[in-house]
C-alpha cells in the first residue's frame, strides 16, 4: 500500500468515528435540548467532513484521478456531500432538525466504502479528464441533493402526523415547521434536477466521444435509461408540486423517489458493464 492509500485509509476511519459521534449525538439532541450536545454534535459533524475530503484528496492522489470511479469509491463522496449539505441547512437555518436523519445516512454509505473499499489500482486512461471529473461529481451532488429532500419529506410526514394527533411534543415538538419543509424539499428536488440533468448531459458527451468506437452500443446501458428515467421522475414531481399538487403527496413521491435512487447507485450496476467503475 503506497503512503497515499494508507492516509487515505486513516483518514476514512476517522471520518467514520467523528460521523458516528456526531450522528449519536444529533439523535441524542431530539430527546435532550442542552445547547452543548447540539454544538458538540455540529462540530464533530464539521471534523468528519473535513477527513472524509481528505480521504477522498489522498485517494485522489494515489489513483492519479477521480478518487470515486468507483461504486464503493464513490460512497465516499456520498457521504462527504450529505454530511457537508447537513452543515450548510444547519448554518443557513439555525435549525439541527435535519441532523439525526442526515448523519447516520452518512455514516452508513462512509462505513460500507471504509470496511469494504478495494485496494487502490491505477486507473483506465479514459477514465480521467475534468469532463468524466465534473460527470461523476454533479451526478453524487444529484443524489445527494435527493437524499435531503427525502429527509425532508419524511420530517414533513412525521409534523403533518403528530398534528393531526395532536401529539406534537418531545421530540416532534424541535422539528420545523411544515412550510419550512415544504419550501426546502422544493429547493433540493431542484438542486437534484438541476445537477443529475447537467451531470448526464456531460457523461453522455464524454461517452460519444470515448467509447464510440470500443463500446458501439453504449447508449444502451441500462445505467444511462435507469438514470434519465430518474431525472423523468423527479421533473415530474417537481413540476407537480410547483401546480399545486398536495405537499404530502409530494412528500411521499419523494421518499417514493429515493427508492430509483439507490436502486440506480448500486443495483443497475450489477446489470452494467460500462458502469462498474462509477455512480
Amino acid at each position: 500500500m503506497t503512503d497515499a492509500a494508507q492516509i487515505a485509509s486513516t483518514l476514512g476511519w476517522a471520518a467514520l468515528v467523528a460521523y458516528s459521534l456526531s450522528a449519536i449525538l444529533y439523535t441524542t439532541s431530539l430527546f435532550r435540548t442542552h445547547p452543548a450536545i447540539g454544538r458538540a454534535a455540529t462540530a464533530f459533524a464539521v471534523l468528519g467532513a473535513v477527513c472524509n475530503f481528505g480521504t477522498l484528496y489522498a485517494r485522489s492522489v494515489a489513483l492519479h484521478t477521480v478518487p470515486y470511479r468507483d461504486l464503493l469509491g464513490s460512497m465516499k463522496l456520498f457521504g462527504f456531500f450529505l454530511a457537508v449539505l447537513n452543515i450548510i441547512l444547519e448554518l443557513r437555518h439555525r435549525d439541527r432538525a435535519l441532523g439525526p436523519f442526515l448523519m447516520p445516512a452518512a455514516l452508513a454509505f462512509l462505513l460500507l466504502s471504509v470496511s469494504l473499499t478495494s485496494p487502490v489500482r491505477a486507473d483506465a486512461p479514459e477514465l480521467k479528464g475534468p469532463v468524466f471529473a465534473l460527470h461523476v461529481t454533479l451526478n453524487m451532488l444529484a443524489y445527494a441533493a435527493f437524499a435531503v429532500a427525502c429527509a425532508l419529506s419524511l420530517l414533513y410526514l412525521w409534523v403533518g402526523r403528530s398534528l393531526k394527533k395532536r401529539a406534537f411534543s418531545g421530540p416532534a415538538s424541535r422539528l420545523p415547521s411544515l412550510s419550512y419543509l415544504e419550501r426546502a424539499n422544493r429547493t433540493s428536488l431542484a438542486l437534484g434536477i438541476l445537477t443529475l440533468a447537467v451531470g448526464l448531459a456531460l457523461g453522455l458527451f464524454w461517452a460519444s466521444r470515448m467509447w464510440k468506437g470500443e463500446h458501439p452500443l453504449w447508449a444502451l446501458d441500462p445505467k444511462i435509461w435507469f438514470a434519465l428515467a430518474t431525472l423523468a421522475f423527479y421533473l415530474f414531481v417537481l413540476v407537480r408540486a410547483h401546480r399545486g399538487a398536495a405537499p404530502v403527496s409530494t412528500a411521499r413521491l419523494s421518499v417514493a423517489g429515493f427508492v430509483l435512487v439507490l436502486l440506480s447507485y448500486t443495483a443497475v450496476n450489477l446489470v452494467s458493464k460500462l458502469h462498474d467503475f462509477t455512480s
